[in-house]
């Protein structure tokens, strides 16, 4: 069954077709690599397949309840923040969750709020968020605006991974990395369910 399902896309900017009448499909637990030359639309369909784009022309299916997470080429990152509060950015809709149970505000369903909590698993969110950086060997307390490209990297593959997307997209993610990176981020990847 495709939890993702691209029928027909195109895509042009001006007169330069990125995608011509294109198809593509991603099955349950599929590992897929788009190659290609510059310019030839591999990182307009990723866009595409995070629902940040929309195609000129065709459909995109979507499996209802699908979490979907994206790491750009070039992450764009606040660097005043912290590495943890970097990474906690994919954790926002848990974080609100969690800050509106607490606040005890008047009016407030109770039992669908902690059904939601329960389902994002809010009460933990930080621990998730560290246990995370300490597998991407990530110090939670160090400005993001320190770090070298590779680690900036790591901090959104972090912002990523916390949210424990269905699809995980990740959009040239060697950029910036050293070899051993590129293996440890291999091996993250064999491991990713």
């Amino acid at each position: 069954m495709f939890i993702k399902d691209v029928q027909d896309a195109q895509l042009a900017y001006g007169h330069v077709a990125l995608l011509d009448h294109s198809d593509f499909a991603l099955e349950t637990q599929e590992r897929v690599g788009l190659i290609g030359r510059n310019g030839t639309g591999k990182s307009s369909l990723l866009r595409i397949l995070a629902s940040l784009e929309k195609p000129d022309d065709g459909t995109l299916q979507v499996q209802t309840g699908l979490r979907v997470a994206y790491v750009a080429q070039e992450p764009i990152l606040n660097v005043d923040s912290t590495v943890f509060e970097a990474a906690s950015v994919g954790l926002a809709d848990a974080q609100s969750a969690r800050d509106l149970y607490l606040s005890g505000a008047d009016g407030l369903d109770l039992d669908a709020l902690q059904n939601r909590i329960e389902a994002l698993d809010a009460w933990n969110w930080e621990q998730r968020v560290e246990e995370t950086l300490h597998r991407l060997h990530l110090e939670g307390d160090v400005r993001v605006g320190d770090l070298s490209g590779g680690n900036k990297k790591r901090v959104a593959l972090a912002q990523a991974l916390v949210s424990r997307p269905d699809v995980l997209l990740l959009d040239e993610p060697t950029n910036h990395l050293d070899l051993d990176s590129i293996t440890w981020l291999e091996d993250l990847l064999l491991e990713y369910k």
